[in-house]
């Protein structure tokens, strides 16, 4: 019973993480749409106020080495030691409150992880 239990969470899992792949690798045009809806992505209205609140006020965002950029992906793991930095207060208040997980500044990016440390959503080009 326990193993049928540990297998049901497994496939749970592992559809959550295949899910926004599957469908924005489809190249039907509606890739964007189903990683916005999808649960645990940034959603159009979040990338909207992220991206005027940095147009509003200045950070000098220190660009991420090429290498670990690459390495800076949906459904990967954060790259070790690097360093991550928190949201400003003001924005954190902005945005929705997200049960398990984390809005955080990675170098010139702003990355969503989930519980376990792994990358959901990345936005780029935010700051100006």
């Amino acid at each position: 019973m326990l193993r049928a239990a540990r297998l049901a969470v497994a496939v749970a899992l592992v559809s959550l993480l295949v899910a926004p792949h599957t469908a924005q690798a489809q190249g039907r045009g509606k890739g964007k749409r189903a990683r916005d809806s999808a649960a645990g992505g940034f959603t159009a209205a979040e990338r909207d106020v992220v991206t005027r609140y940095y147009a509003d006020h200045a950070y000098a965002a220190k660009p991420l080495p090429p290498g670990i950029a690459k390495k800076l992906a949906r459904g990967k793991p954060l790259p070790p030691g690097l360093a991550k930095r928190a949201l400003p207060a003001e924005l954190v208040t902005q945005l929705p409150p997200r049960t398990g997980f984390e809005v955080s500044i990675v170098g010139d990016r702003v990355v969503l992880l989930d519980a376990q440390g792994l990358v959901v959503d990345v936005l780029v080009n935010v700051f100006r």
